[in-house]
């Protein structure tokens, strides 16, 4: 579904119990989309309504010309989160998606019942701007693609572990077609 929300079009799926009394809202990190969290929407659907949505710029979310600064992504959830009217839900948060989490925490305090945030930072150090900037440099100038096989290996072992190989796989394949 999508809906228009800090004046932006912003993609979302809703999936489990639509009357459960605890929701959970997953954010994804840098370069990806609410399919990272398949797995584990198929894991609470059961027993929680589980909101998963695509931050500006990612999967079928709208792309406005940047910057994209952290104090809008945490607007954009809030005003996603108001326009489906939940309220304090436990939230997860991976890379990105914990820097929004806590943006969005100091920024609308009690937004969150509890937040689980993984792989992320509150901050990076100076040093690692110049590594940014060229990503966004790349990004802007020749797309994702160029991005992709470096994310991947940053991302994932050359021998995943067994029963995981599966996954790796599809996401190596899945970037060539992109």
């Amino acid at each position: 579904m999508k809906a228009t929300v800090n004046g932006i079009e912003t993609y979302y799926e809703i999936h489990g119990k639509r009357d459960a009394a605890t929701w959970l809202v997953f954010s994804h990190s840098l370069a990806c989309s609410v399919r990272m969290w398949d797995g584990e929407i198929e894991r609470h659907k059961a027993k929680h309504c589980v909101l998963a949505y695509d931050t500006r710029g990612h999967g079928q979310s709208a792309a406005p010309k940047g910057p994209y600064t952290l104090d809008a992504l945490a607007d954009d959830l809030q005003s996603l989160l108001k326009h489906l009217k939940i309220e304090k839900p436990h939230y997860v948060g991976l890379s990105m998606g914990g820097m929004i989490g806590q943006t969005a925490a100091l920024k609308y305090p009690g937004i969150f019942r509890s937040m689980t945030l993984a792989d992320t930072t509150s901050r990076y150090p100076a040093e690692a701007a110049p590594m940014w900037e060229e990503r966004i440099r790349t990004a802007e100038s020749k797309g994702m693609a160029p991005l992709v096989q470096p994310t991947l290996e940053r991302w994932f072992t050359a021998h995943p572990p067994t029963g995981r190989r599966a996954l790796v796989v599809f996401a190596r394949f899945s970037s060539r077609s992109t």
